[in-house]
């Protein structure tokens, strides 16, 4: 019918048919190539705010003496770029009708999961509204993950604003600890800093207590995760940098590595160090040695830089890492692992009375002090993610992290011998490492918005290059 209609029109009102529907094909697509423009845009800008703690509190649930961080319904800097970029990737969609990539189906699979097994955990919860809250935060992460899947094609396009991420922390966080102060930027989130106020984080030796770097941060540790990962970043595309940036990255490279030996974070040195070991080490394995001598320079450039600093600060590095037995011998120390120690054990606890449900999510401090009333440290989650998720959400929860842990990784024995070991692959799989290591030891990758977005990130990171890394991979 549609082809004798076709055929009864006159020949010139048929070709201006076809012309007003040609256009407003082109028009769409170019509708929806400039919506994907203004999303990269605006997913550089939340890549820049990662670490912000710069916030407004939308709803107070204060519940003393939990730090109200894990309590109140935040909107940070971060939030509002992570919402546009959504906002208008999803506008570019309905522009070109494009086809949502799935990803790898055992990475997307549990992660569509978790804000599931949140939403479930939200009625049987001791605090309702907060596992609710958190996990509206999931649901807008699968939409990042997703984002990342769909949309970046190269560690390149990320080079920039990971950069600039680091520059501004580093150079706040040096300024920070030369001065024993904060530096005056409290209009963009920075921390009240003095090292002889309780609750600021120090690092003791000598008898004096020394400030740790903040950053724009909410704390060192969380600064120290987000420069590990920022500076493995930037040592994994350094290769691919043309000459006449790779002094300045060079630089930048430094920078960042003096802001991360400051920040004192255990965790954070511990991320980057397993991070850059595996890189070099597939690279030696899979004999990719022309990025691998790139790399080896600038670790070596940047130790030259370093050694002055390290030795300068070595009383203060020793006592982060148990020299002359300062874990025991000194009280903040002693406090800090003990507090650990002592989180740790609450938590499998608390696993161990509600291990079908858990106390639901991100209720982990509330259930801790409704067991524990006369607790003698903070409140607060425990420093091991797969436990605090077990804790929060029940076995079936923990299972589904656990799942995400591993799964990449037996994937990546099992098929080791069809998978192209690409610099891109490696790279990201060193960075899904770190982040890993960051989890053993910390929690913030589970609960706190910067963590998250890391995680997410590079959970979309890896599932889009393991995808093209297969035989006959989409690109």
């Amino acid at each position: 019918m549609l082809q004798e209609d076709l055929e009864a029109l006159p020949k010139s009102e048929l070709i201006r048919q076809i012309e007003e529907l040609n256009f407003r094909q082109n028009s769409s697509q170019s509708t929806g190539a400039c919506l994907r423009t203004l999303a990269k845009i605006l997913f550089a800008g939340l890549i820049v705010s990662i670490p912000f703690r710069y916030r407004t509190v939308l709803l107070e649930i204060y519940i003393p003496p939990i730090y109200r961080d894990y309590t109140d319904v935040l909107f940070f800097t971060s939030d509002l770029f992570l919402l546009a970029t959504l906002a208008v990737w999803a506008g570019s969609f309905l522009s070109d009708r494009r086809k949502l990539k799935f990803g790898p189906v055992f990475l997307t699979v549990p992660i569509l999961l978790l804000p599931l097994i949140g939403l479930l955990s939200t009625p049987l919860s001791v605090a309702g509204n907060i596992s609710l809250y958190n996990t509206i935060r999931l649901i807008l992460l699968v939409g990042l993950y997703f984002y990342v899947l769909n949309e970046i094609r190269s560690l390149n396009e990320l080079v920039i604003p990971v950069g600039i991420q680091v520059f501004i922390q580093s150079t706040i966080a040096i300024g920070q600890v030369l001065r024993q102060t904060s530096i005056g930027l409290r209009f963009l989130g920075e921390l009240d800093l003095n090292p002889e106020m309780s609750g600021i984080s120090v690092v003791y030796a000598d008898g004096v207590r020394s400030l740790r770097a903040y950053g724009l941060s909410d704390h060192p540790n969380i600064l120290g995760g987000s420069l590990a990962l920022g500076l493995l970043f930037l040592m994994i595309v350094y290769p691919r940098l043309v000459s006449s940036w790779k002094l300045v990255f060079t630089g930048l490279f430094a920078l960042g590595s003096l802001a991360l030996l400051l920040t004192f974070s255990r965790s954070a040195w511990l991320a980057f160090a397993f991070g850059a070991a595996l890189l070099i080490f597939l690279q030696v394995k899979n004999h990719l040695r022309q990025p691998l001598t790139h790399q080896l320079s600038l670790l070596l450039s940047t130790a030259v830089v370093l050694v002055p600093f390290i030795w300068y600060y070595a009383p203060l590095v020793g006592t982060r890492l148990n020299y002359r037995g300062s874990f025991n011998q000194i009280p903040q120390e002693q406090q800090a692992i003990g507090e650990r120690t002592l989180l740790i054990q609450s938590a499998n606890e608390i696993f161990a009375r509600h291990p079908f449900t858990g106390v639901g999510l991100a209720a982990f401090p509330v259930a801790l002090m409704q067991a524990r009333p006369q607790f003698p440290v903070d409140y607060q989650p425990a420093h091991f993610v797969l436990l605090e998720v077990a804790a929060e959400t029940g076995i079936f929860g923990g299972l589904v992290y656990f799942f995400l842990m591993v799964a990449p990784w037996l994937v990546l024995w099992l098929n080791r011998r069809k998978i192209v070991f690409s610099i891109p692959l490696i790279g990201v799989t060193s960075l899904l490492l770190a982040v890993t290591v960051i989890g053993f030891f910390d929690y913030y990758t589970w609960l706190l918005a910067p963590g998250r977005l890391w995680q997410w990130l590079i959970w979309g990171l890896w599932g889009a290059i393991y995808t093209v890394s297969l035989p006959g991979g989409e690109p």
